[in-house]
This record gives C-alpha cells, sequence and structure tokens, in this order.
C-alpha cells in the first residue's frame, strides 16, 4: 500500500467531513452552532442563535457529506484500489470548490444575518 501526502489529505477531508455531520446533527439537534464555524466572540454577538443553528446546521451537515464523498473518492483514487480517469479527478476537484464555495457564502450570508 502506497501511502502518499495527497492520501494523507484526502483521509483528512473524509474524517473532517464524518466530524461536520456529526457535528450538524448534534448542534441542531440542541440549537447551538459548533464554535469551528462561528468563533465563541461572534456568537456572543448573535441575536439568535437558535435560528442561526437551523439555518446553517443542516448546510453544514450537507458539506460535511460531500466532504466523506470527496475524500472516499480521493482515497480510492490515490490507493489505486480504482484508478478513476483524469477528467473525473478533476471533476471531482471542481465539485469540491464549487460545494466549499457555495458553503462558505451560506457562513457569511448567516453572519451577516444572525450576527450583529
Amino acid at each position: 500500500m502506497d501511502m502518499n501526502f495527497f492520501a494523507i489529505f484526502d483521509a483528512i477531508i473524509g474524517v473532517l467531513g464524518a466530524y461536520l455531520i456529526f457535528t450538524s446533527i448534534r448542534s441542531y439537534k440542541n440549537g447551538e452552532v459548533d464554535p469551528m464555524l462561528i468563533t465563541k466572540e461572534e456568537l456572543v454577538s448573535c441575536s439568535d442563535i437558535k435560528g442561526l443553528s437551523q439555518y446553517l446546521m443542516p448546510k453544514t451537515g450537507i458539506f460535511g457529506g460531500f466532504c466523506v464523498i470527496f475524500g472516499i473518492q480521493g482515497l480510492v483514487n490515490d490507493m489505486h484500489v480504482i484508478d478513476f480517469p483524469r477528467a473525473v479527478n478533476i471533476a471531482f476537484l471542481i465539485a469540491f470548490v464549487i460545494v466549499w464555495g457555495v458553503f462558505s457564502f451560506f457562513i457569511h450570508k448567516a453572519k451577516k444575518q444572525y450576527i450583529h
């Protein structure tokens, strides 16, 4: 098994995704927001933490799910379990950047709407 830098990076993305899914479910149920997404200093200025949680946590779970998918695809490819064509790898990379950009947009929008 050839463990290279990219395989480690893909594993980290997958684990991060699993953590985001777990955190989003837990935080949504408790009406909280994880300080990994919104800092504690910003949460002090939040006018409606429950509303912020209801807005942001489902999106966090979806982003986490995509991270798990991207991590698995990259790890499977880097470990040569399945050698995906270059076009597939590029498509996954572009999709990851787009999903990350959309998630970042929602975080920015949430901060504008809920943090004053």
